[in-house]
């Protein structure tokens, strides 16, 4: 039977990992969906239509992309990322920026026109109506932060190709559910699949409560 420090280890990479690439995603994503959202300029639509598409791209398409780049023969070899929860973050992050992006940008469409003349009228910068968007609807923020989150906590493809399911270092929930099924351990499966629905519970129950803060 599996320890339970093991066990616990993997969830602390997972949440580790999914945290990390959930904020680095969520301030990148505010940034340019701000940028997107609020101008008007050439091939926007094609921007927004490239987003668009990558929100259903492949976990493993993503890992496959990480995994050219950070690899020995790669043009970011020489950083040794590979294997590690560095590169793990790198695939999440491709995985749930574009998601979180075209997500305030549909906001931020909707909203900032509405807001706009009214608060340049009163002598508003840019930086102004930004944060007066977030710090009024922070629940669809979070939301939005949410969303992504639960999407970088149960990939499996792109965190094994990059991160190797290596023990102690990279083994996520999701990579020990796979390696112990596949060993017959299966309560061991069965437990920890339960942990990561139960997450994604929480995560459900947290999006539905700010929804109806809204």
């Amino acid at each position: 039977m599996i320890e339970l420090s093991k066990i616990l280890e993997a969830i602390s990479i997972s949440l580790h990992v999914s945290f990390v690439s959930t904020l680095f995603g969520f301030f990148l994503s505010i940034f340019f969906g701000y940028l997107i959202g609020t101008r008007e300029f050439h091939f926007k639509k094609y921007i927004i239509s490239i987003l668009g598409s990558l929100t259903s791209i492949p976990p493993v398409c993503a890992g496959l992309v990480v995994y050219l780049i950070i690899s020995r023969s790669g043009p970011l070899g020489w950083m040794q990322l590979l294997y590690t929860p560095s590169a793990m973050i790198i695939a999440q992050f491709i995985i749930i920026f574009p998601i979180m992006t075209t997500l305030i940008i549909n906001y931020i469409e909707q909203e900032y026109p509405q807001l706009r003349e009214e608060l340049l009228s009163y002598g508003a910068s840019q930086k102004d109506i930004l944060m007066l968007m977030i710090t009024n609807q922070k629940s669809i923020y979070l939301t939005i932060a949410l969303i992504g989150f639960g999407r970088a906590i149960s990939e499996y493809g792109a965190a094994a190709i990059v991160g190797g399911s290596i023990d102690h270092v990279t083994r996520n929930m999701t990579a020990m559910i796979a390696l112990e099924t596949a060993k017959g351990n299966i309560m061991v499966g069965v437990s920890l699949g339960a942990i990561l629905i139960s997450l994604s519970l929480v995560i459900s129950f947290g999006i539905n409560y700010f929804k109806k803060n809204d």
